[in-house]
């Protein structure tokens, strides 16, 4: 009995030294993205497409929904860049992935910290243009390029924002005025700023951005996603980071 006992301690041993992590994994419950925020505390194994990524120089966000502020993210932090493979959010865009770690809440979001790429395996790498299979889920086996509309997430002018109170959408404009209090950064689409669509950046996540967020964005045709909505009879959307704005000009 200790010599079969022995053997199956060598034989894990063997896997994890290997590199073996699929075969490892198999042998434990592999939960959905989605599920994440039940496991609160917990060490869990993920599955799911990273479907946006973003490098902000000091930590690397990989994001199973394009609405990061409420589902999954797995973070990598620049100390532990040297040891997963050059540029992760682009080896790991687009690739359905299977992770361990534990799940911990941060500003209300499940996350898990990877600090070494034994805690992710790459399971399939999907093609932009490969057909998709009828009624796929948005984040499971569909891939959403930065052009998509995830399912009603859909793209309006910021002339349209306060039309969609309530609803998560990419509001498309230029930003013709920007207004850093120290406090609180105001992209503005409109001079009008008191009665028109406007960005609010929170100092508190001024330096997830690479420049200053009204540098970086003056006269620049953008597109913000997030939930709008309504602060003093006009619309707005809260940016907590750059993964949140893309710049289309």
């Amino acid at each position: 009995m200790k010599r079969e006992k022995l053997s199956y301690l060598l034989a894990v041993l063997i896997i994890i030294l290997t590199g073996g992590h699929s075969s490892f994994y198999a042998q434990e419950k592999v939960i959905s993205w989605e599920e994440a925020g039940n496991y609160v505390g917990r060490e869990v194994v993920v599955e799911g497409v990273i479907v946006r990524s973003y490098n902000s120089g000091r930590a690397c966000f990989l994001n199973f929904h394009p609405d990061y502020q409420r589902y999954l993210s797995l973070v990598i932090f620049a100390a532990d860049f040297a040891s997963f493979p050059p540029e992760p959010e682009k080896h790991f865009l687009n690739k359905k992935v299977r992770v361990r770690g534990r799940v911990v809440i941060y500003r209300g979001r499940p996350e898990i910290i990877l600090n070494s790429p034994s805690q992710i395996t790459v399971i399939r790498d999907f093609q932009a243009n490969e057909e998709q299979t009828p009624g796929a889920v948005p984040g499971k086996d569909r891939i959403l390029s930065s052009e998509s509309k995830p399912g009603s997430e859909r793209e309006i002018s910021w002339e349209e924002a306060a039309s969609y109170y309530g609803q998560t959408v990419w509001v498309r404009g230029k930003v013709v005025a920007a207004n850093n209090t120290g406090k609180v950064c105001f992209l503005n689409f409109h001079r009008n700023w008191r009665r028109y669509f406007t960005a609010v950046i929170f100092a508190s996540d001024f330096d997830r951005f690479p420049a200053p967020p009204e540098k970086l964005y003056l006269n620049r045709e953008i597109r913000v996603f997030g939930r709008v909505r309504e602060y003093q009879g006009k619309p707005e959307i809260i940016v907590e980071s750059p993964e949140q704005i893309e710049i289309i000009q």
